[in-house]
């Protein structure tokens, strides 16, 4: 063999093999070279050769590596060479059948409906261009599985574009190449795959407003949800901008909100029946809708010693029937009243303490235990401000605690020691006979130094509260009999005082008043909310420690209040319905902290909180407290200042 085999070929590769023979003895036999690789042979050229003695002849025989010749062999092989008996063997050389490809400039983001490119380089193993053929295949682009398509390569260099379709949902995607050779026969030699991904974007196609309620009652909230979809139709993550008008087109709110979240837009219980437009912005789509303000008639009834008083706290002009129910008669009252206008009503029945039951033509009732009236007959009869006066300020009352002061000197000449002061403890006694505290009510077991009173009617200042009703459900089984619960809901006056809260007491409702005209700034919505924080602590702990449990409702509101400072009570004058919302609220509430309306979304920036209902109230519980830390130092700081009261005490 006068030349080796090279090293390394590629299928459809020829190998060619120059030959001499020389004898010195005449032959007649037969020439036959064979191909071995992977310890098979294969035949690859045969010859009977005819030489006399000294005769010398030269072959150059080519072996085409393909498969009809040596049939689909790859691997480590030689060439095996035979004369008669001589034998002569090759050096080792590799045949494979790989193509190397290479991919340029690769993309790996696109959005449905562009156009792209696949360019690439493919190589055999033995440096060779490829000229053959590539196959692109898209796996799991839709329901029949891929997508497919061929093109040729060319002195090594192959090019396709193609592009996702439009509704292609956005995902990763697994592109799968096939670069092949065929021989002449059209059998595949040479091949070789790449396989790489790429993403389709999820690309914006339109912007909708979805709302919970087309038609939306005063005093509750829109609902409202920006919905921005993609080439699929589904929902994206984004920003909008939503624009709130009334029928004025006054502008009502303004915000960037996300999109697949619900906004609540609080509407007024006052606010006119009328249509409002929605208006929402995002990656430069725009779309409007409209939700309706309907039309609610309504009132609230609150019992103040023997006065009913009726506000409409509807949007429309309210001209319906009242029917009141004192003992076991029931008395129509014909209400005509303008939005917001109240009017008081004299209660009247032979002496005693009766249960009053309202009820409203929208279905509203109201059930009010205790109340005390005077008088020979039952009857309602709407009172002017001049009559208020006379009963609020009768020269009568002056002769009655004279006489009464009477009767308390004589029983106490008489040795009647009894205590005045029922279950106070001793400690809130004494600061009471000091004159620093007064009750809170007649017969309540509670005392401050920071009392309020609620109104029928007052001018002072106009300002917005922030509201804490805690409502003790079972107040009469604490009054019926000594415990420490006593101890514990002084200790829950006595952190509302802290805050500058100014107290009320009404039935089974305390309610903790903070107001800038007490605490001299606007924003008490973070200290109404510490303080909510510390009455469910000390409810918690107290409940831990005792067998006399104190099942009360915690509520934080925000609204509206004419407030006025005289002496050493705050009056007030509750607007709207700020203080039938704080007791429905707190009734709910397991002992737990909720929310009305307005103080949730002032309390955004600090809580993340989730809309409820029940018998027909909104409110929101807490899910997380913002600024854990703050809230951490200032119980720390508070115990710190009660510890210092206890030792105080003890010295």
């Amino acid at each position: 063999m006068t030349e080796q085999p090279k090293e390394l070929y590629n299928l459809k590769d020829t190998i060619k093999i120059p030959l001499k023979i020389t004898t010195l003895t005449d032959i007649s036999d037969l020439f036959t070279l064979n191909l071995i690789c992977n310890g098979l042979e294969t035949e690859v050229y045969k010859e009977y050769l005819f030489l006399e003695s000294g005769e010398e002849t030269e072959r150059k025989p080519s072996i085409p590596l393909i498969e009809s010749f040596i049939g689909r062999t790859t691997g480590t092989c030689k060439i095996k060479a035979t004369l008669g008996e001589e034998t002569h063997l090759t050096r080792e050389f590799t045949i494979s059948d790989f193509i190397k490809i290479e991919l340029k400039d690769q993309q790996t983001e696109v959005k449905p409906g562009e156009e792209f490119a696949i360019e690439l380089e493919a190589i055999k193993e033995n440096g060779g261009l490829v000229n053959g053929f590539m196959e692109i295949t898209i796996i799991g682009l839709n329901h029949t599985g891929d997508l497919f398509m061929t093109n040729t390569i060319k002195n090594g260099y192959g090019y396709e574009t193609l592009k996702f379709p439009a509704s292609t949902k956005a995902n990763q995607y697994l592109i799968s190449i096939n670069v092949s050779e065929k021989d002449t026969e059209g059998k595949t030699t040479n091949k070789g795959f790449i396989d790489y991904n790429i993403k389709v974007l999820q690309v914006p196609t339109s912007l909708e407003i979805i709302l919970d309620n087309f038609k939306v009652e005063p005093d509750t909230s829109a609902k409202i949800k920006t919905v921005l979809h993609d080439q699929t139709g589904e929902p994206m993550d984004a920003s909008s901008f939503v624009t709130i008008k009334n029928s004025k087109e006054e502008i009502i709110q303004e915000i960037n909100y996300p999109t697949n979240e619900f906004l609540d837009v609080p509407i007024t219980y006052k606010e006119p029946a009328a249509e409002w437009t929605i208006i929402a912005e995002s990656e430069n789509f725009t779309t409007e809708s409209l939700f309706e303000i309907i039309e609610k008639a309504r009132v609230d009834t609150i019992i103040l010693n023997k006065t009913l008083v009726i506000i409409n706290t509807g949007n429309v002009f309210y001209n319906n029937t009242i029917k009141v129910e004192i003992a076991n008669s029931s008395l129509d009252v014909y209400v005509k009243l303008d939005v917001d206008e109240s009017k008081k009503y004299l209660l009247s029945a032979p002496d005693g303490n009766y249960e009053i039951g309202i009820i409203t033509e929208e279905g509203d009732n109201q059930v009010v235990e205790g109340v005390s009236l005077t008088g020979k007959i039952i009857s309602i009869k709407e009172a002017s401000e001049g009559a208020i006066r006379i009963i609020r300020h009768p020269i009568s009352w002056l002769f009655i605690l004279a006489i009464l002061s009477f009767v308390v000197f004589t029983i106490y000449k008489k040795g009647y020691r009894r205590s005045f002061f029922g279950h106070i403890n001793i400690p809130f006694a004494k600061k009471l006979k000091a004159g620093k505290r007064t009750l809170l009510k007649k017969n309540s077991l509670l005392t401050t130094n920071n009392k309020a009173e609620l109104t029928l009617s007052l001018k002072g200042n106009k300002q917005n509260a922030s509201l804490v009703c805690m409502k003790v459900k079972n107040l009469k089984e604490i009054q019926s009999k000594k415990s420490n619960a006593e101890e514990t809901l002084q200790k829950i006056v006595g952190s509302a005082e802290e805050k500058k809260a100014a107290i009320y007491e009404n039935q089974e409702n305390i309610f903790f008043l903070i107001s800038p005209v007490k605490t001299k700034t606007f924003s008490n919505e973070r200290a109404a909310l510490e303080l909510a924080q510390k009455i469910e602590e000390i409810l918690k702990e107290h409940n831990q420690k005792f067998q006399e449990k104190i099942e009360a409702g915690i509520s934080v509101n925000l609204g509206t209040i004419v407030a006025k400072q005289e002496g050493e009570i705050l009056k007030f004058m509750s607007m709207g319905t700020l203080i039938t919302t704080a007791k429905k609220i707190a009734a709910i509430s397991e002992g737990e902290i909720l929310l009305g309306a307005k103080m949730k979304d002032k309390l955004a920036s600090n809580t993340k909180t989730q809309k409820e209902e029940k018998d027909g109230t909104e409110y929101y519980s807490i899910k997380e407290i913002k600024n854990p830390d703050k809230h951490k130092k200032f119980i720390s700081n508070f115990l710190k200042r009660l510890e210092g009261d206890k030792k105080e005490e003890k010295k």
